[in-house]
């Protein structure tokens, strides 16, 4: 029996007054509408749109995507509306990596050459060894076995132009005032 004839009814409705037929593409392009739309939202679910997913998560939000099945009769009326709703995209699983661990970097060492004038730390500040300065007559610098400021403290110093001076391993501090830059020749 064809599809939509009720039982003691004709196969072929009566000949009469015929309704005007409406154009097959019309009753198909809200089907497409729809198909197309839920391949749009699916594809973009299953394609991940270059998450960071590990590969775990990534199978398990790759599972296959539901289909939808719209069924209209072939000799029947264009449903009117059709209304498909995706579900909402899944949410995106961001992999971080574990603990961070904040690294400070050393102070840098001596240096072996001094290039302002100043009380500089001997084995922290400056390297030991022998040191040039061509500053003018008013050069000063001073080799000190501790920096708390008294005569005392002076192991040698000097004064005038063209000085050198050998820091010891031993000394405590180094000052110089208007003789810099001081340059390292031993």
């Amino acid at each position: 029996m064809p599809y939509g004839v009720k039982p003691g009814q004709p196969p072929h409705p009566p000949a009469g007054p015929q309704q005007p037929q409406e154009a097959w593409w019309k009753s198909r392009a809200i089907i497409a509408g729809a198909a197309l739309l839920l391949g749009a939202a699916f594809g973009g679910l299953l394609a991940g749109g270059g998450s960071d997913t590990t590969t775990a998560n990534a199978a398990a939000t790759a599972k296959a995507a539901p289909t939808v099945t719209v069924s209209v009769p072939a000799d029947g009326p264009a449903p009117a509306e059709v209304t498909v709703t995706a579900p909402a995209p899944a949410a995106k699983t961001v992999q971080v990596p574990g603990p961070v661990k904040t690294v400070t970097a050393p102070p840098p060492g001596p240096v072996a050459a001094i290039a302002e004038d100043g009380m500089w730390l001997v084995g922290t500040d400056i390297k030991p060894g022998t040191y040039r300065s061509s500053a003018d007559d008013s050069c000063y610098w001073a080799r000190l076995k501790n920096t708390n400021g008294d005569l005392d403290s002076i192991l040698a110093n000097s004064n005038g132009g063209n000085q050198v001076v050998t820091i010891k391993k031993s000394d405590k501090a180094f000052e110089s005032a208007r003789c810099a830059p001081w340059t390292r020749v031993k």
